[in-house]
């Protein structure tokens, strides 16, 4: 009698939970869950139901602690527990949860697509999207084919890989505006702007957006097309847009630092205290998962000079040591530091990290010893800029070279040394006529 009785009562509490999920009452499914599963821990369809109605309500961090605490379910709902944390932005941890899975279902690998392209994995991704893409057909081969418009933009407009154009139908903004993103990367700057009006006009036509949808859709259309008039040198009307921009206050604050930036590249070492306010609206700890590697590297070399533009010395040394030791690939963190050092008036440290940049890129010594010898000049050290140029090797043999140390030897009365540059050319020149 009291095994039926207990029997109704889970019936009951199951019929009471069904009721508030087709009333989208998840605040009270999730008790009526959890009494349950009091009395019944082994219910897994309540702890199942339980951590759907948390998903729905937003509240990951508590789904994802339940997941954790019961061992005993948690391994069936994987692809629950990754979600979690692919929303709470613990993407490897997300990565690693679905790459346990081992049967990989059509949502475990769309949301396994997301992941890798959030870690910026955008070769893996795009081989993924493909396969889903070619083995489902349902409703969302649309927003599919938007995604992976958006993962080939990003391998192309990144350097990463050169991307043949896929030929998807453009019949959203979303794929005119990936498309657009695509051309940047190809060079093609007057196609892209014609993607970029093509989104625009079917932004404008969509009935269903609000104003304040409008606005934040076309503001990002509008900072693509403000860099491309930026790499067009048209850098008057690249700013007007910017401005018009960051006029409307936009919520999505990756946008925010990407527009900040471009302003500060276009400002350069003038509008000083503009830029100081513009870096700082880059630069937040916020921005990590809202833009990517590439944008981030290149505000942080801005951030370095504008530290070094507002005589900011210590500040500008630390974060370009920083980025040296974070990016050993760029150039521009140590060449800022070098300035820097120029600024200090502390010529000797910038010679020595000239000349270690010349050891570590030594396909960049030219440039390098040219500055090398000019900041000598700059000192009056005419030998030492001489020195500087003679050290270039067989590159000191080029006649604008020879020229520029004869010229120098000759300022200060020394023809001797200005007579063995000019025979030391020639027989340079006659070994390898």
């Amino acid at each position: 009698m009291a095994q039926n009785q207990q029997t109704a009562t889970l019936s009951n509490l199951y019929a009471e939970l069904n009721r508030f999920g087709q009333k989208q009452e998840y605040e009270k499914a999730v008790r009526i869950a959890n009494k349950i599963l009091q009395q019944h821990p082994e219910e897994f369809a309540a702890f199942n139901c339980k951590i759907v109605s948390l998903l729905l309500l937003g509240n990951f961090d508590e789904a994802l602690q339940a997941l954790n605490k019961d061992k005993t379910h948690s391994g069936s709902l994987k692809f629950e527990k990754a979600y979690c944390e692919y929303r709470l932005n613990r993407t490897n941890e997300a990565l690693n949860t679905l790459k346990s899975v081992t049967t990989q279902d059509v949502r475990t690998k769309e949301l396994l697509c997301q992941v890798l392209y959030r870690i910026e994995q955008f070769e893996e991704c795009y081989n993924l999207y493909r396969d889903v893409i070619k083995n489902s057909q349902d409703d969302y081969d649309s927003e599919r084919e938007t995604n992976l418009s958006a993962v080939i933009a990003s391998l192309q407009l990144w350097g990463l890989k050169d991307m043949s154009d896929p030929g998807l139908e453009e019949n959203s903004y979303e794929i005119c505006y990936n498309n657009a993103c695509y051309y940047i990367g190809k060079g093609d700057l007057k196609t892209a702007l014609e993607k970029l009006d093509k989104a625009e006009d079917l932004l404008k036509s969509d009935t269903d957006l609000t104003e304040e949808e409008l606005d934040e859709e076309l503001a990002i259309i509008r900072v693509q097309r403000g860099y491309i008039f930026q790499c067009q040198n048209k850098n008057e009307q690249a700013a007007q847009l910017y401005n018009q921009v960051l006029k409307t206050k936009p919520s999505d604050v990756g946008l925010v630092a990407v527009v900040s930036n471009n302003v500060v590249t276009i400002n350069k070492d003038q509008n000083i205290f503009d830029s100081k306010r513009k870096i700082k609206a880059a630069t937040g700890d916020n921005l990590k998962h809202k833009t990517v590697s590439h944008q981030r590297k290149h505000i942080n070399v801005n951030q370095c000079l504008v530290h070094m533009y507002s005589n900011q010395s210590e500040q500008c040394h630390q974060l370009a040591k920083k980025l040296m030791d974070q990016h050993p690939e760029l150039d521009s963190p140590l060449l800022i530091r070098a300035a820097q050092f120029v600024r200090d008036k502390k010529i000797e440290e910038a010679v020595e990290l000239l000349q270690e940049y010349v050891k570590i890129h030594p396909s960049e010594a030219f440039k390098a010893q040219l500055i090398i010898s000019q900041l000598y000049l700059n000192q009056g050290s005419v030998y030492l800029a001489c020195d500087a140029l003679k050290a270039l090797g067989d590159l000191a043999y080029k006649p604008g070279i020879v020229s520029t140390l004869v010229a120098l030897y000759l300022s200060q009365e020394d023809k001797e040394s200005a007579s063995e540059v000019l025979i030391n050319a020639v027989n340079w020149y006659k070994k390898h006529d």
